[in-house]
């Protein structure tokens, strides 16, 4: 195996000659790589008199990710080893990482020997192993290392996080795409700088730059593989949406629009600790449509913050008991799926029903007597006394649920569906806004994770929203009307039973461009086109 090694150095003139002679020595390195991240005491010097056969000089300090990123470039070799310039004579023990058998792509970790009195007390450790666990799905014992080998290719395509994040995104972006993730204890040794004001200050960076690579992704943001100026597009139009969500709501009405302003601010504050309580404290991370395990039910923040915005806004009573009961049941029936359905269950309602006449209750089909019961309560809150009616009512409403929940196949098309059917419905009346505006402010919080690949809102979301819309169409509808719109899902889910919905928008170039609005993820490893695009 022929290895470049890369070190990234900043006044590290006193330990850098060391380390450079100590890389040389590793069986298989034939490339010794040194970046100067705009050192002041002579660093370059000290790199090139020791051996080095690059030394690139960075005119300013840009930071550790920037430094890997030049050294990376330049790099002839396709195995990089990247080390940290302080290791100094120990460097040579970095042979222990290129002595393990692996796979290729994989990416190995070294795991350094504890040394008391040498950190902080574990709060940049701690919120780094936090992140990479809730992004990735991995627990590491040295989630700061920077002592690794992987392949060239997969730094191009994954890319680096700027500063003190680049090791942390280095894991969750590898993770994300399934790359094998090693950690091997290796006896190095790095500069103490133990709990002194210039170690708390670096510890302090290290909380910072991590702090803004789990905001940034964690949100569905910007990823270290996409243009900063897309991320920074991305988060402007998430926010003038989640602006003219709020703003709509009120010119609609202005108890809707508080009630709206409330459950987006509250999903924002709790998208994060929602994503840990599905994805950590539940277990559910899913396999995506791209094989790639993501944090799965995260729709439980629309009923989280939708329901309690829902009794802070003003309107009828009636409709704020319909719309705890459509949206709590249908979302926790939504939930029980997601904890419980086996990959392999019955699919469709046809599927659903056959194998309850065979004896057997799928989660499946408790959603659609769930979402039947629900519609039913709710239509007798709503029109007490009048049966043929109730009964239109919770078809409506469970034929609704279902048809968005048959939509959440791909990256963001359960959320554009209810966002379009959310515009119709206060176009023609403000009343269903009430139920509906909690939720879509929710969604709107959820859509850029959503449509990157990051996370999916499972059935307790798409329940959720779907139950929500039916409620609205029962609020701003007559009963004719209703019973056309019945009607219609009717024809919707008996042709869902005969064609791929996902083929039918595949064929039509409209929908297939709208279905691309917003979708933006990681390429796969190897795919065409470029890393960070792409569907």
């Amino acid at each position: 195996m022929s290895v470049s090694v890369v070190i990234p150095a900043y006044q590290a003139a006193d330990s850098i000659g060391a380390t450079v002679r100590a890389a040389h020595s590793v069986p298989g390195v034939t490339e010794v790589i040194v970046v100067d991240d705009g050192s002041r005491d002579g660093t370059a010097e000290a790199a090139a008199e020791a051996g080095a056969d690059r030394v690139i000089v960075l005119p300013r300090n840009r930071g550790k990710g920037a430094a890997l990123a030049a050294g990376s470039q330049a790099a002839a070799r396709e195995r990089l080893l990247f080390l940290d310039a302080d290791l100094g004579a120990s460097a040579v023990n970095a042979a222990g990482l290129l002595a393990v058998e692996l796979p290729d792509p994989a990416m190995v970790v070294a795991v350094l020997p504890g040394r008391p009195g040498s950190g902080g007390f574990g709060l940049a450790r701690g919120l780094a192993r936090a992140t990479i666990r809730l992004l990735a799905g991995r627990v590491m014992s040295a989630p700061l290392s920077g002592q690794r080998l992987l392949p060239a290719s997969l730094v191009r395509h994954i890319g680096l996080a700027p500063r003190f994040a680049v090791e942390v995104g280095l894991t969750v972006e590898a993770a994300h795409l399934g790359v094998p993730i090693v950690e091997v204890p290796v006896e190095l040794e790095h500069r103490v700088t133990g709990r002194t004001l210039s170690g708390f200050r670096h510890r302090f960076r290290q909380f910072r730059d991590v702090a803004a690579l789990l905001v940034a992704t964690g949100y569905g943001i910007w990823w270290p593989a996409l243009p900063v100026w897309r991320g920074a597009v991305r988060a402007v139009a998430w926010l003038c949406l989640l602006g003219a969500v709020v703003a709509g709501a009120a010119a609609a009405a202005s108890a809707s629009g508080r009630a709206a302003a409330a459950a987006g601010g509250g999903g924002v504050v709790l998208w994060l600790p929602c994503l840990w309580l599905t994805a950590v404290t539940l277990g559910l991370r899913k396999p995506n449509y791209l094989g790639r395990s993501v944090p799965a039910a995260t729709g439980l923040l629309f009923i989280l913050v939708g329901l309690p915005a829902l009794w802070l806004a003003a309107g009828p009573f009636e409709a704020k008991v319909a719309g705890t009961i459509v949206i709590a049941a249908l979302g926790g029936a939504g939930l029980l799926d997601d904890l419980f359905a086996q990959r392999r269950q019955a699919r469709g309602l046809r599927g659903h029903l056959g194998a309850l006449l065979r004896g057997r209750v799928t989660t499946g089909a408790v959603k659609a007597f769930v979402g039947l019961a629900a519609g039913a309560a709710a239509g007798a809150a709503l029109d007490p006394g009048r049966p043929a009616v109730i009964a239109l009512d919770a078809l409506l409403i469970a034929l609704t649920a279902n048809l968005i929940n048959l939509l959440d196949l791909r990256p963001g098309r359960a959320l554009k569906a209810f966002g379009l059917g959310s515009m119709a419905v206060a176009a023609v009346s403000p009343k269903g806004l009430l139920v509906l505006a909690p939720l879509l402010a929710g969604a709107v919080v959820s859509a850029p994770s959503d449509l990157s690949g990051r996370a999916m809102m499972g059935d307790v979301g798409s329940n959720a929203l779907g139950g929500a819309l039916g409620l609205a169409l029962v609020l701003t509808m007559g009963p004719w009307a209703r019973a056309a719109a019945v009607g219609v899902l009717i024809a919707l889910h008996i042709a869902a039973e005969r064609i791929s919905l996902t083929e039918v928008i595949r064929r039509s170039r409209l929908l297939a461009a709208f279905d691309r609005v917003g979708a933006a993820s990681l390429a796969a490893y190897g795919a065409s086109g470029a890393a960070g695009e792409g569907r």
